[in-house]
C-alpha cells in the first residue's frame, strides 16, 4: 500500500507545484504529463525486458502519445481520460503480467496517474484566469 500513498502524494505535489508556479494555466500540460508518463513502460522495458515487451510498450505508449495529442488539438477531457486509463493500465500491468516494470511501480502510478486525470477532470486548471 506504500507506493499507492507515495503516488497519491506525488501526484498531489505535482498539482501543488503546478498550482505555485501557474504552469496549471496552459492547455500543454495536461498532454505533456501524459506523454511523459507514457514513456516510462518503454525505459523499463528497454532496461528490463526483452524485444517483443519492448516493442508492446513503445505500441502502448505511442497510444497514450496520440491521445495527448488528440487532447491537445481536440479537447483535455480527452487528456484527463487517458491519464485515469493509463492508471488502469499501470494496475493491469502490475497484477496480470511480470514485466519490466520494479513491483511497486504499477501501484505508485496508478496513485499519480488517478490524481492527475481526476484534478484534470474536476479542477479544469487550463480554464483559469489570471
Amino acid at each position: 500500500m506504500w507506493p499507492l500513498f507515495a503516488g497519491i502524494a506525488s501526484g498531489g505535489a505535482t498539482i501543488g507545484l503546478l498550482r505555485a508556479t501557474g504552469m496549471d494555466r496552459d492547455r500543454a500540460t495536461g498532454p505533456l504529463l501524459l506523454a511523459a508518463i507514457a514513456l516510462f513502460y518503454p525505459v523499463f522495458a528497454i532496461e528490463n525486458g526483452t524485444g517483443s515487451e519492448i516493442a508492446l510498450h513503445v505500441i502502448i505508449a505511442a497510444a497514450f502519445l496520440g491521445a495527448a495529442l488528440a487532447g491537445h488539438v481536440r479537447g483535455l477531457i480527452v487528456v484527463a481520460i487517458a491519464m485515469i486509463r493509463h492508471g488502469a493500465f499501470d494496475i493491469a500491468a502490475h497484477v496480470l503480467s511480470d514485466g519490466p516494470a520494479p513491483r511497486w511501480w504499477g501501484p505508485f502510478c496508478l496513485g499519480v496517474d488517478v490524481v492527475l486525470g481526476v484534478w484534470l477532470l474536476i479542477a479544469r486548471p487550463w480554464r483559469r484566469e489570471g
